[in-house]
């Protein structure tokens, strides 16, 4: 029982030791190896790799090596396939996307400034049309400016129209009312003037026929010596 405790222990401790020691190596130029359940042909084959595969090493045991797949498979492969240089091939496609991630971000960047382009675009040409509009109201606000002085001249040249017209009728009532003076006194006038005629007619027809019947009393007077 201690010795298999024993055990127990030392095969907790490796694989704590062989966990923390993993490292990523890759298969090297070999069409395909071999992944067996243990170190020797004699065991099943659990996987096979193809060249380029990168597998995580656990353990190096003699002429094996106890891997990790991507899978989480574990086994044992011969060390001489496994390399720490990475293949040419991983690094070309890791340059190759790397230059697809600077391509797209290039991309991204000449978007962006073709889009602060297109909006600076309308940004200059809101601000010319603000400008029109702003001259548009300019000139309106000149116009109507204008329009009110003129209405201020108009309502100067009513109110002087107004007094004069006022003016203007004082005068013409003064003169309606002189000239209804004149025509009483005129009136007047001629009522005596009609009067004195008539008294002075009157006069001059009795004076007439005095003279008339005097003479008439004269003849006969004449007439009776």
């Amino acid at each position: 029982m201690k010795l298999h405790g024993l055990i127990v222990v030392i095969l907790l401790l490796l694989t704590g030791m062989t966990s923390a020691w993993a490292e990523t190596r890759y298969v090297s130029d070999r069409l395909v190896i071999t992944v067996r359940e243990g170190m020797g042909n004699q065991y099943r084959v659990i996987k096979t790799l193809p060249t380029d595969s990168a597998v995580e090493v656990l353990e190096e045991q003699g002429r094996y090596l106890r891997v990790q797949l991507k899978d989480g498979t574990e086994g044992y492969v011969l060390k001489q396939y496994i390399s720490r240089t990475v293949p040419k091939t991983t690094v070309i496609a890791k340059l190759k996307q790397d230059v697809a991630n600077l391509e797209k971000k290039l991309a991204d960047r000449h978007g962006s400034v073709n889009t602060l382009s297109e909006s600076n675009a309308q940004l200059e040409e809101s601000l010319i049309q603000t400008r029109r509009e702003l001259e548009q109201v300019q000139q309106t606000l000149q116009q109507t400016q204008k329009e009110y002085s003129d209405l201020q001249d108009k309502a100067e040249n009513v109110v002087l129209i107004d007094k004069e017209r006022q003016q203007l009728k004082k005068e013409f009532a003064k003169l309606s009312e002189k000239a209804q003076r004149l025509e009483e006194q005129n009136a007047a006038v001629l009522k005596t003037a009609m009067i004195k005629w008539f008294v002075a007619g009157g006069g001059v027809l009795f004076v007439g026929w005095v003279a008339g019947k005097f003479s008439r009393k004269k003849r006969r007077t004449l007439g009776g010596f």
